[in-house]
C-alpha cells in the first residue's frame, strides 16, 4: 500500500489559515482609504452663473461631488488637475490667464474643495475677417448671420459666438442652394500675454444650385400623373427646403413606401440666375427620385370598445391603386350594438393630385338615434380641395331613410347638398399641448327636388387646447346647431340633434338628451348646444387626470336648456392616441347617479 503523504513543516490547516489571512490583507492593501470613502463638497466663486457651469462640465471633480462615497485618492487625483481644467474651461469666454487659489481640506466627515477664481483681463479681438464671398457675397439670408454674429472689434472673444457663427453660415448656405459652400478661412488666434486675439471666418459659397430635369423612378403610374406631385420646377432654387417638400409629396401618398432624392450635381451645366437671385453664378443639376410601391392593397381588421356604441369590429379594404392614373377605393364595415354599417368610397385624384380628390360613395346604415332606429342608404360624389388653407369639401347626397319612434315608421328620401370646411392647427397632431380644430358645415334639401321635406341645417364645431404648465393643459369644446324646416315629423332620424354620451355631455347617456314624444321617447330635436371645459395633468410617464365640466343639450326652441354634468378620470397618451376613462356625475334630476365613459381618439 502507499505510504501515508508527509506533510512538511508550515503546510498544515494552520499554515492554510495564515496564507489566506495574508492574501486578504494584501488584496485589501491595493484598495486604500477604501473604507474611508467620504462625501465631497464643491465651491466655485469669483465667476458668473454661465462660467461657473462651464467649469463644472470641465472640472473631473463634479461627477466625484455627485457620488455620497468618493474615494479619498480619486479626489486629490482630480484637485491636482482642476486648475488645468478650470484654465481651459474659461478660454471659450475670452478669458485665458485666470488667478485661481485653490484648497482641498476634510473635515466634519466630509471633504471640501473650494476654488476662488479671479477671471483676469478678457481677451479682445484686435483683427476680425468676417465675410462671405463667391457668387452668394450679397445673399441677404447670409449676410444676415453675419450682421448678427456678435463678433467685432473690440469685443471680448466669445467662443461660443464664433462657434455657432460658423455652424450658421454653413447651414444657411445650404439652405440656400450652394450645396458647395465651405468655409475657406475659419482659425482664432490667441495672444494671452497681449489679451488679444485674431479671428477669420470666411465662407466660400461656390455656385448656387437651381432644379434642373426632376426625374421619378417608378413604373407603377402614368408619368404624367406621378409629375403632379412634383412641387418645384426647372430654374427653381434648389434649397433644402424644395428637397423636403418633394421629398414629403411623394411619401405622404399612398402609393410610395421608400422614396429617396438623389441630387446630380456631377451632371450638372452653367445655368444664369434671374437677375432677382442674389447669386451671380449657378448651375442647373438634374434631381432623380428612386421610388419603391407600397403594397396594393391594405387589409384591416380592429376591436374595439366606447361606452357609446358598447363593443365594436372594424373591417376594412383599401385598394392603394387601382390603375396607372392612381385611382383608389375602400370598403369598410362596422359592427357595434349601436351602429352597423358598410361603406365604400372610389376616389379619384384631380386638379392638384396631391390635395384635391372627387369621391363617389355608397352606404348602409344602421344605428340607434335616442330611442329610435334609423336604417339608411345613401349614395353620393364629393369634391374635396385644398382652399386657402382649409379643407372645403362640396357634396351631394341622396338617402332612402326608414326611422322607428315608439313603433310608428316613417320613410323618407332626401337628396342633401352641403358644403363644409374644416381646419386643424397643432403642434402635435397626437397629443397637443397648443392647437384648435374647426368644422363647419351648411346643407339642406327642398321638396321640389326629390325631397320628401325642406329643410336648412347648419352646424359648427369647435375644440382647443391650451398649455397650463409644462405638464397641464385646459382643453375646451363647443358644438352648435340649428335647422330651419317646415315639418318636424318629416325630418330623418339622422338629420336631428341629440346630446349626451362621451364627445357631449357626460354624466348622460348616449343620446338621451333632446325632445320627447308622447310616450316619453327622446326624438331629437331642431337646435344642439354643447360646451365643455376640461383640465387635465401628466402625473406619471404617459399616465394622468383630468376634471371636466360639460352642458349642452337637444331642442326644438332657441336657446336650449342646458344639462350639466361633470367629473373626474384618467387618462393614458397610448401610442394610437388618447384613451379615456371618466367618471360622471349629472347635475340636475336624473334616474342614474353616475356613469363611467370610456373613449378614445385625438383631442383635436
Amino acid at each position: 500500500m502507499p505510504g501515508r503523504p508527509r506533510m512538511h513543516r508550515g503546510q498544515g490547516p494552520g499554515a492554510t489559515a495564515r496564507a489566506f489571512l495574508f492574501y486578504c490583507l494584501a488584496l485589501l492593501a491595493l484598495l486604500p482609504n477604501a473604507a474611508a470613502a467620504d462625501a465631497l463638497e464643491l465651491s466655485l466663486s469669483g465667476v458668473s452663473d454661465e462660467m461657473a457651469d462651464n467649469i463644472r462640465a470641465f472640472l473631473s471633480l463634479t461627477p466625484l461631488a455627485q457620488s455620497d462615497d468618493a474615494d479619498p485618492s480619486r479626489i486629490r487625483r482630480a484637485h491636482r488637475r482642476a486648475r488645468a481644467e478650470i484654465r481651459q474651461a474659461l478660454q471659450p469666454f475670452g478669458y485665458y490667464t485666470p488667478t485661481i487659489d485653490a484648497s482641498l481640506e476634510r473635515r466634519d466627515g466630509a471633504w471640501h474643495a473650494r476654488y476662488a477664481i479671479e477671471p483676469g483681463p478678457p481677451t479682445r479681438i484686435a483683427a476680425l475677417e468676417l465675410r462671405v464671398e463667391g457668387p452668394g457675397a450679397d445673399d441677404s439670408a447670409l449676410q444676415a448671420v453675419v450682421a448678427d454674429s456678435g463678433l467685432a472689434e473690440g469685443a471680448r472673444l466669445d467662443h461660443a459666438a464664433y462657434r455657432t457663427t460658423r455652424q450658421q453660415l454653413v447651414e444657411r448656405a445650404i439652405e440656400r442652394g450652394y450645396l458647395e459652400a465651405r468655409l475657406s478661412r475659419h482659425r482664432i488666434e490667441v495672444n494671452p500675454t497681449a489679451h488679444t486675439a485674431r479671428v477669420a471666418l470666411v465662407l466660400a459659397t461656390g455656385p448656387a444650385f437651381y432644379f434642373g430635369e426632376v426625374r421619378i423612378e417608378q413604373s407603377i403610374l402614368r408619368p404624367d400623373f406621378v409629375a403632379g406631385y412634383v412641387p418645384v420646377e426647372a430654374g427653381q432654387r434648389l434649397t433644402s427646403a424644395r428637397l423636403l417638400d418633394l421629398q414629403f409629396a411623394l411619401s405622404d401618398s399612398s402609393y410610395f413606401r421608400r422614396v429617396e432624392v438623389d441630387v446630380r450635381k456631377a451632371a450638372g451645366e452653367p445655368y444664369r440666375p434671374p437677375e432677382a437671385e442674389a447669386a451671380r453664378e449657378g448651375r442647373k443639376v438634374p434631381v432623380v427620385i428612386d421610388t419603391e410601391p407600397r403594397a396594393s392593397r391594405r387589409y384591416r381588421i380592429g376591436v374595439g370598445y366606447g361606452t357609446d356604441t358598447g363593443p365594436r369590429l372594424t373591417t376594412g379594404i383599401e385598394f392603394r391603386r387601382l390603375n396607372r392614373r392612381g385611382h383608389r377605393a375602400r370598403i369598410d364595415m362596422l359592427l357595434s350594438p349601436v351602429k352597423r354599417n358598410v361603406a365604400s368610397q372610389y376616389t379619384i385624384p384631380i386638379g392638384n393630385v396631391r390635395t384635391d380628390q372627387m369621391t363617389f360613395s355608397a352606404a348602409l346604415n344602421q344605428e340607434e338615434f335616442g330611442d329610435g332606429r334609423s336604417t339608411k342608404t345613401t349614395i353620393g360624389v364629393s369634391r374635396d380641395i385644398l382652399w386657402r388653407g382649409w379643407r372645403r369639401n362640396l357634396y351631394a347626397k341622396y338617402a332612402l331613410e326608414r326611422f322607428i319612434f315608439s313603433g310608428d315608421t316613417t320613410e323618407s328620401r332626401l337628396l342633401t347638398p352641403g358644403v363644409s370646411l374644416s381646419r386643424k392647427v397643432a403642434d402635435d397632431p397626437l397629443f397637443p399641448r397648443r392647437g384648435w380644430s374647426l368644422f363647419l358645415d351648411v346643407h339642406g334639401a327642398n321638396d321640389d327636388f326629390l325631397a320628401d321635406t325642406t329643410f336648412t341645417q347648419l352646424r359648427a364645431r369647435a375644440n382647443g387646447v391650451w398649455p397650463l404648465g409644462p405638464r397641464m393643459r385646459l382643453l375646451g369644446r363647443a358644438e352648435a346647431g340649428g335647422t330651419l324646416l317646415d315639418d318636424f315629423a318629416e325630418l330623418p332620424a339622422s338629420e336631428r340633434f341629440y346630446a349626451g354620451g362621451d364627445r357631449s355631455v357626460r354624466g348622460y347617456a348616449y343620446q338621451s338628451l333632446g325632445p320627447e314624444n308622447a310616450d316619453g321617447d327622446v326624438v331629437g330635436g331642431e337646435h344642439l348646444v354643447v360646451v365643455s371645459a376640461e383640465a387635465d395633468v401628466r402625473v406619471w410617464g404617459r399616465w394622468g387626470v383630468a376634471a371636466f365640466y360639460d352642458a349642452g343639450n337637444a331642442s326644438n326652441a332657441w336657446p336650449p336648456e342646458l344639462a350639466a354634468g361633470a367629473g373626474g378620470g384618467l387618462r393614458w397618451a397610448s401610442p394610437i392616441g388618447m384613451i379615456r376613462l371618466d367618471y360622471a356625475v349629472p347635475l340636475d334630476q336624473r334616474d342614474e347617479d353616475w356613469r363611467i365613459h370610456f373613449s378614445m381618439g385625438p383631442d383635436l
